[in-house]
């Protein structure tokens, strides 16, 4: 199990490096299309289109992130009222149920983009095809199956995550 979570968290690393580079480059850029637009009357054409698909792999990306550390959104009206055991089968329920919505987005982001690839679309302004910018939708439900797959199989061996260790230690000074 340990050598799962390994290969997640380098992924994670490398996720992350990513959207520090994405989150950058679109300040920087942005920032330098207004000053262009304000004070010179002129226009990186490309900068709009690159911001908007980095926008995309950025929540897409943080998505997969905050997957393994159990910080997505989630309804835990349940969770609540449950204590124990009866507590890490309904986790264990959530992240199986979790696992399989995933992969089933996984499934409809892979159609998905072999219908954009057989239409042969090309960003106009970046150039490239459009399929090629779209790639972070099976790319992170893949991830985000994998990780739902490693937080069931952790609660079923017991483990728990670094963030529920913390939120435990917390609780005992309140």
């Amino acid at each position: 199990m340990s050598f799962l979570r390994k290969i997640s968290d380098i992924i994670e690393r490398v996720e992350s490096f990513l959207i520090f580079l994405l989150v950058g480059a679109m300040v920087i850029l942005s920032f330098l299309q207004i000053i262009l637009r304000n004070f010179f009357a002129l226009s990186i054409f490309w900068i709009d289109d690159f911001t908007r698909h980095a926008v995309l792999w950025v929540g897409f990306l943080a998505a997969s992130v905050v997957t393994i550390h159990a910080r997505h959104i989630n309804i835990d009206l349940l969770s609540r009222a449950f204590k124990g055991k009866s507590k890490r089968v309904l986790n264990i329920i959530k992240n199986l149920f979790s696992a399989f919505v995933s992969a089933i987005l996984l499934y409809a982001s892979l159609k998905f983009i072999s219908y954009e690839k057989s239409g042969g679309e090309v960003s106009l302004t970046l150039k490239v095809p459009v399929w090629y910018l779209e790639l972070i939708f099976p790319f992170s439900f893949s991830l985000i199956t994998f990780r739902f797959i490693i937080l069931t199989i952790e609660e079923i061996l017991g483990k728990t995550t670094k963030e529920e260790k913390k939120e435990g230690e917390q609780m005992k000074f309140i």
